[in-house]
């Protein structure tokens, strides 16, 4: 288990700001936020690689915060991979092994093997860096990270360079390894398909502050506050007065927050909860499902569609519809 207590640095302008963090142990915890957010320094300063001005970083119990980042046993793959270009792959694999007491050890011959594997770069071994692409310098990275046995394992963005379709079979690749070491690892990644796929749970970062943390599916359905909800794209987010809120349970003014592929449409009725007519003021075309904007009294909504869906209902522009969403579905924010 690794826990972050009160972490207090800066690093010129910026200050990573009282960061409380714990990952239990086996967990694949998600680091996202704003670029810049600071998301790369709390794996830094994990790893021990940033100054630490005051604060604890616990593994296992253990106050690690003075120990040089060798003395770890942790970790870190960044998306720009950091193989030794003078390196064959093999050679850069057993790099790390170097530095441990036990180095002659057999497990980590067996776990060169089981990795290779796993990572299927068996037919690599004797190329260098500059002759592989981006997906097999990252399985490298993966391998070379691994075969150490660390308790802790970073990943700095480690599919932000790649392809779609070579993302995606890292991606699952990373999940498999997960899986089958339930190797402890922090994430930082924009991604929420990602998110999903591979965390337990998250947190999400800006200007050096942890503004929420908790179960993937807890921060995307109910952001405690309106930068958090923006940020994990619910984009449906409306002021209510009084009178209006009272319709949602609440008898103060409040934000309503509700995601788009839980607002359905119709041309006629819908059997749901919350049921309004408004005016389609906007489609906006992302390729794989359309953006719907539905005005109502003034207030706007928006929902998703895929293209078969938006064929199906016929709607164009100027057209009224019904927008509906059920009790589950809205999150309520404070001003």
């Amino acid at each position: 288990m690794i826990k972050v207590e009160g972490l207090y640095t800066a690093l010129g302008d910026f200050v990573l700001d009282e960061i409380n963090l714990q990952v239990n142990p086996g967990e694949f915890f998600i680091l996202s936020g704003p670029t810049g957010s600071g998301k790369s320094i709390v794996l830094e300063s994990i790893a021990g690689l940033v100054p630490i001005k005051r604060g604890a970083i616990y593994l296992n119990g253990k106050n690690i915060i003075s120990q040089k980042p060798e003395k770890r046993n942790i970790s870190i793959c960044y998306q720009d991979y950091n193989l030794f270009p003078h390196m064959s792959v093999s050679k850069n694999i057993w790099y790390g092994v170097n530095f441990k007491k036990d180095k002659g050890a057999i497990k980590y011959k067996n776990n060169f093997d089981r990795l290779v594997d796993l990572l299927k770069i068996s037919h690599l071994l004797n190329r260098r860096p500059e002759n592989l692409s981006g997906g097999e310098k990252q399985r490298v990275s993966l391998a070379r990270a691994l075969i150490v046995e660390p308790e802790i394992l970073l990943l700095d963005e480690p599919l932000s360079a790649l392809d779609p379709n070579t993302k995606e079979k890292i991606q699952w690749e990373i999940k498999k390894i997960h899986d089958e070491l339930k190797m402890t690892t922090i994430m930082v990644t924009h991604s929420f398909q990602e998110a999903h796929c591979l965390g337990d749970r998250m947190a999400v970062m800006n200007e050096g502050k942890i503004l929420q943390s908790g179960a993937i599916d807890e921060i995307f359905q109910y952001p405690k506050s309106e930068f958090v909800a923006d940020f994990v794209g619910m984009k449906t987010l409306i002021d209510l007065n009084k009178e209006e809120a009272i319709l949602f349970g609440v008898n103060e003014p409040i934000r309503l927050g509700i995601r788009p592929e839980n607002i359905l449409l119709s041309k006629g009725s819908l059997d749901t909860d919350y049921e309004f007519r408004g005016e389609i003021i906007e489609i906006i075309d992302f390729g794989m499902h359309k953006e719907i904007k539905i005005s109502n009294c003034g207030k706007v909504y928006i929902a998703f569609l895929t293209i078969n869906r938006l064929l199906e209902m016929k709607i164009n522009l100027g057209d009224t519809v019904t927008l509906g969403f059920n009790h589950e579905h809205i999150n309520l924010i404070n001003y």
